[in-house]
């Protein structure tokens, strides 16, 4: 038992040479881990700044084209009110040429009987 007691302190020593070594290795591994997870922070920040380029880039185009539609439909919404009203009065004009044409008695409300169908 006294030769165990004897060589306790270099074990000890060994100990702690194996633990010193071990934490250093630990140390370096999460160094390298620190890393990784910056390195990927990085491209979330990079994806990030893209994505809100492309989104404004595409946000312009779209306004843009929506300018453009927008002016294109309001024209030919004009376009079309203009000929509708144009129809509406040869229209109106032409049912009032009808109107005139017709007899007094059918102005009137008395139309010459139909003879039955059979």
């Amino acid at each position: 038992m006294a030769e165990s007691l004897d060589a306790l302190p270099e074990r000890v020593d060994r100990i702690e040479r194996k633990l010193d070594a071990l934490s250093s290795s630990v140390d370096r591994r999460f160094a390298e881990v620190d890393r990784r997870f910056d390195e990927v922070s990085e491209h979330f920040v990079e994806q990030r700044q893209y994505t809100q380029f492309a989104f404004e880039r595409l946000e312009q185009k779209m306004a843009v084209r929506f300018d453009r539609l927008e002016g294109t439909m309001t024209a030919r919404f004009e376009r079309l009110e203009g000929t509708m009203t144009a129809r509406s009065g040869r229209l109106e004009r032409m049912l009032d040429q009808f109107i005139d044409g017709q007899s007094p008695a059918a102005r009137r409300g008395r139309f010459p009987r139909q003879p039955k169908k059979r």
